[in-house]
């Protein structure tokens, strides 16, 4: 057992050595962006793997081919075309209609029939192209709010393999794809509508489906220093256009529509033929139809895929995923992904170090134990990912695999090392044991004696190394207990101060009374008492005792706060004191205040226990306030000179100012009053500041849900009152009102805060 255990430590060096050096080497070349192009292959490659998906009966598609432009006698159709085209579909009925042919500018004759009939249609959507070289939208279609982008976002390969949900425009708006405006129109004839789950992350609901956006967190694998502007989802296609249902323009348009083809059904308008150029790569085309069950299309092809057929495809993932919980694609993190291919480095080290050591694999190591062992992780991994990939989630591949085979390579080597060591000093041993035989009794006592002091160096050596361990775990058991008792010493602290305070007072006074009685002493008390500078340190002794106990108040009031701010442990309503949400909330902010400059004004009243969510409560508090801070901020930041205290000079000479007032009123609410003098909110914008998605901060800057969610939580969750006074030049003023008690709860008075002014410092 003992001999085992040595052997195992010694051999462990070199996988904790190599394991870790060749991960962060793989991590490194991840980051680096080599593997990405090997990343998407397999991607593609898995999307070739996966079973043919069955024909989406929600979207049917209208083919603009090279005959259909010969039949139209010219490109582009005129209005009148497109309007007796939308006719005849929209006689079936069709939920939606989404036009993937720009209709920027009007084609005589009929463009005032085809106006008409944009009007009087609601569900027909044109497009715009917002990035890169753009085009405008139907200028009729634009004012009716019926237009989604057209846009695509292709890889570095040329290949698109991302959606766009919602992307930003030079106005400062934010526009819907094409595919996601035509699945919300069809979603919200059976009540389904996009919910937010996590504003910070941008995570939003839709019928059974999550949204989560790609971002610069997820890079890593397929993905390094991506541009993910706008709201990103990587694409689950489901097929080409065989896929969905399909006809011609011609028939369309000559009215030979299969009965109930369009009905209920989302219809895309779009060009299939080669000279309209609408035609992309996608891991549709190199493997296109590899698992039909017809041999004849059971090949390799390299057609593009035409542009309306990447749009449905992102509509039928959206539908499939909000209706029939249908995986969407979604990257893992940076950390996922550096943590699997530190992983696969590990175990490639450790199953190919097992490997040599099993007696089957003595011979011919590479070829048996360190081939076996790399085939073995690497379809592992493939097989991991293949089955990840089907469940929804894009993980390396390559990464974890050079990651796993560099590590099973090095470690056979480090292992051939090993044994030639091994062997060598075997063969030593042997030659010294045969020369001791021939040797006189003083040679084999001295051999005798040589043997038990290199046992009790190896066993030195193993004891150093046990309390080595033993420390390091002590020391993990000690960090963590640490970390998670942070409260106690605080309170230790906190509480020995006074009382050691009193010691000293006590030691001081002392010593006082030593040289009431003895003013003279000797030489080296006197030597001492000048070396340590005896009346300085009576001096600053109390100061630093009263700064430490300053120091330990202050982390006692800073957890205190953030405890009071997020209440984890408060899932249910409860009463709580409106003025600690506050409170706490300042404190929280107290930095950004501090360092602006910007004066508190609390006028509290006497309010009485509110029943609440107060986690959400508090986060309504954090969002005005911050917004405020902001605002003042803009106020200084465009100001010529800014004074120590705040007071902005060149534009306005004034005090940066937050009036914070509460009162209870007559008809049984809370009444919460945040105001600034800050710049104010225009007339134009005002009316904006709770839609959902609204910001007037640059793209990145804000995702403008803070104020929408606060509505949400005022009104809908507890059937207050929220709204927001404000003049350009004069600040702005947001009045939050909350009902005191639910149902038939009586009032509870609640401690009062001290009412007046206070300059938060």
């Amino acid at each position: 057992m003992w001999q085992k255990l040595t052997k195992q430590i010694r051999q462990l060096p070199g996988v904790l050595i190599i394991a870790p050096s060749v991960a962060g080497l793989a991590i490194a070349g991840s980051i680096a962006g080599i593997f990405q192009l090997l990343e998407w292959a397999t991607l593609d490659r898995f999307f070739s793997l996966r079973r043919t998906e069955p024909v989406d009966e929600r979207i049917a598609i209208v083919t603009v081919g090279e005959s259909d432009i010969t039949r139209l006698g010219q490109w582009p159709m005129s209005d009148r075309a497109m309007a007796q085209i939308l006719q005849n579909i929209q006689a079936q009925q069709p939920r939606a209609v989404g036009i993937d042919i720009y209709r920027d500018l009007p084609v005589p004759p009929g463009h005032d029939e085809l106006v008409a009939f944009f009007k009087s249609n609601p569900n027909i959507i044109g497009i715009e192209k917002v990035g890169g070289k753009k085009i405008a939208p139907s200028a009729t279609l634009k004012q009716l709010g019926q237009v989604g982008a057209s846009d695509l976002v292709m890889d570095a390969d040329g290949k698109v393999r991302r959606g766009l949900i919602l992307l930003g425009t030079e106005e400062g708006e934010y526009r819907e794809g094409l595919a996601v405006k035509l699945a919300l129109l069809y979603l919200k004839n059976q009540g389904i509508t996009l919910e937010e789950i996590n504003g910070a992350k941008q995570i939003y609901g839709l019928g059974k489906a999550q949204f989560v956006p790609l971002t610069k967190e997820h890079e890593g694998g397929g993905y390094v220093g991506t541009d993910t502007a706008g709201y990103q989802i990587l694409l689950n296609y489901r097929g080409g256009l065989e896929q969905f249902h399909n006809i011609s323009l011609t028939d369309v348009l000559e009215n030979r529509i299969p009965p109930g083809l369009f009905r209920d059904r989302i219809v895309y308008i779009g060009a299939t033929a080669p000279s309209l150029n609408d035609f992309f790569q996608t891991p549709l085309n190199i493997y296109f139809n590899i698992l039909s069950t017809d041999s004849k299309q059971k090949k390799f092809t390299t057609e593009l895929t035409p542009g309306v057929v990447i749009h449905a495809n992102l509509t039928s993932q959206i539908l499939s995923a909000a209706l029939e919980d249908r995986p969407m694609l979604q990257a893992w993190s940076k950390n996922l992904n550096w943590s699997w291919i530190v992983a696969w480095s590990f175990i490639g080290a450790g199953l190919c170090w097992q490997f040599l050591e099993t007696k089957q694999f003595t011979n011919n190591t590479f070829y048996k134990g360190t081939a076996t062992s790399i085939i073995i992780s690497g379809g592992t991994i493939f097989g991991i990912s293949y089955v990840a990939f089907t469940q929804g989630w894009v993980i390396p591949v390559f990464s974890p695999i050079v990651a796993m085979t560099a590590s099973a390579i090095l470690i056979t080597n480090y292992h051939n090392q090993w044994q030639l060591k091994k062997t060598n000093e075997a063969l030593e041993k042997a030659n010294e044991t045969l020369e001791e035989y021939a040797k006189e009794l003083e040679r084999k006592v001295e051999d005798r004696t040589r043997e038990i002091k290199s046992a009790l160096e190896n066993l030195k050596s193993t004891q150093a190394q046990l309390i080595h361990a033993e420390k390091m775990s002590s020391l993990g058991q000690m960090v963590a207990g640490v970390a998670h008792e942070i409260n106690n010493p605080i309170s230790f602290i906190y509480g020995n101060l006074t009382p050691a305070a009193d010691y000293i007072n006590d030691l001081l006074n002392l010593i006082t009374i030593y040289q009431e009685h003895y003013p003279n002493p000797v030489p080296e008390i006197k030597n001492e008492i000048e070396s340590i500078d005896l009346e300085f340190l009576i001096e600053d002794l109390q100061k630093l005792l009263e700064s430490m106990k300053a120091g330990a108040t202050r982390i006692r009031n800073i957890v205190l706060s953030l405890r009071n701010f997020s209440r984890l442990d408060e899932s249910e309503m409860k009463e709580v004191n409106i003025h600690e949400g506050i409170e706490s909330t300042l404190v929280i902010l107290h930095p950004r205040i501090e360092e602006k400059g910007i004066k508190i004004v609390q006028e509290y009243s006497k309010t009485p226990l509110v029943s609440c969510y107060a986690s959400q409560i508090n986060q309504v508090f954090m969002n005005i306030l911050n917004n405020a801070v902001s605002a003042l901020s803009e106020e200084i930041t465009t100001a010529e000179m800014v004074n120590g205290n705040g007071k902005c000079h060149g534009g306005k000479n004034q005090e940066l100012t937050i009036t914070i007032r509460t009162e209870v009123t007559e008809d049984n609410y809370v009444k919460i009053s945040i105001a600034d003098n800050g710049p104010g909110i225009s007339a134009t914008v005002l009316p904006k500041i709770f839609d959902p998605f609204f910001t007037t901060k640059p793209v990145g800057a804000g995702t403008g849900l803070g104020l929408s969610t606060s509505y949400f939580i005022v009104v809908d969750r507890h059937g207050g009152k929220l709204r927001c006074l404000s003049e350009p030049g004069k600040g702005a003023e947001f009045i939050v009102e909350i009902p005191i008690y639910q149902g038939n709860e009586k009032l509870k008075p609640a401690p009062l805060y001290p009412t007046g002014t206070g300059e938060v410092g």
